[in-house]
């Protein structure tokens, strides 16, 4: 092989390897519980990273709906990056049995996806909005992956969050994202939460950022919040729900009564399907 023939080979390979790198790709075989199977998604916003998102599906080869969904963010470094956080296998099921694609994304900095989270910020500046939109783009860099899979829609995407996972949520209606038909917000918000001292702060900036959002949200949202969310209390998720309203967003809000000694636990707990089924169920029959 001649000089010139190597560097035309390198330079071919050296184009091609970026091509490989940022097309959906599956690990491992299906699982027996639900078909699960890990994927890995080109992250359109931040290049060269990729998404994980651990896929469960019905049976069948569809196209079938996507339902994405998004995690909290613990006090517990360790458990971010446990390899099944946000997994709860009840809220899985519940989708997978109505004929849903489920795909749990692991946001940057959590899970499977690992390396520096994407949505931090120090108390002297909060800035929920920008934290929040950072996580909404790894859900629409989610999304644009798996809708272009043969066994999933290319419409009528549902986004479901809890806690920080419910404020990317959220936030993801303010992108007015083509595929995403609506969004699920559980006792979505940010605690301000400062990694130099640990204190919490500037929750009244989620009022200001709602109404933020709300003007130029229009993708349909429903918001569930329990009088007795620890993290969020219901004087606050009011004024949030008022200012996103107010500012023109289409928005269901349910202050729903107290559930268990916390009701921030209202997804993860199993026992509050039957609190939050008929309202999700409702709000997703539109879409499909």
């Amino acid at each position: 092989m001649n000089r010139l023939s190597a560097l035309l080979l390198v330079l071919a390979l050296a184009w091609g390897a970026p091509a490989a790198a940022q097309s959906p790709r599956p690990e491992g075989a299906e699982g027996a519980v639900h078909r699960e199977q890990v994927w890995r998604l080109p992250h359109n916003a931040d290049e060269g990273r990729e998404i994980a998102a651990i896929v469960f599906r019905p049976p069948g080869d569809g196209p079938r709906p996507l339902v994405v969904m998004t995690h909290h963010t613990s006090g517990d470094a360790a458990r971010n990056g446990e390899p099944r956080h946000g997994v709860y296998p009840h809220v899985v099921s519940w989708f997978v049995e109505r004929g849903y694609v489920v795909a749990v994304v692991h946001r940057r900095g959590y899970g499977l996806t690992g390396g520096e989270r994407a949505e931090r910020f120090a108390c002297r500046r909060p800035n929920h909005f920008a934290a929040g939109r950072a996580d909404a783009a790894d859900l629409a860099a989610a999304i644009d992956g798996l809708t272009g899979l043969p066994f999933v829609r290319k419409d009528g995407v549902v986004a479901v969050g809890q806690s920080t996972g419910g404020w990317a949520a959220a936030a993801l209606a303010v992108e007015n994202h083509p595929a995403v038909a609506g969004t699920i917000n559980f006792g979505g918000g940010r605690r301000g939460r400062s990694g130099e001292t640990g204190q919490t702060c500037a929750l009244d900036e989620l009022v200001r950022d709602a109404r933020f959002m709300g003007r130029r949200a229009r993708t349909p949202a429903l918001w569930l919040y329990t009088e007795n969310d620890q993290s969020f209390p219901p004087d606050l998720t009011r004024r949030m729900a008022e200012a996103y309203r107010a500012a023109g967003g289409t928005l269901d809000f349910q202050l729903l009564a107290p559930f268990g000694r916390d009701g921030h636990a209202l997804l993860p707990n199993p026992g509050g399907i039957p609190v939050w089924g008929p309202l999700v169920e409702r709000f997703i029959l539109k879409f499909r």
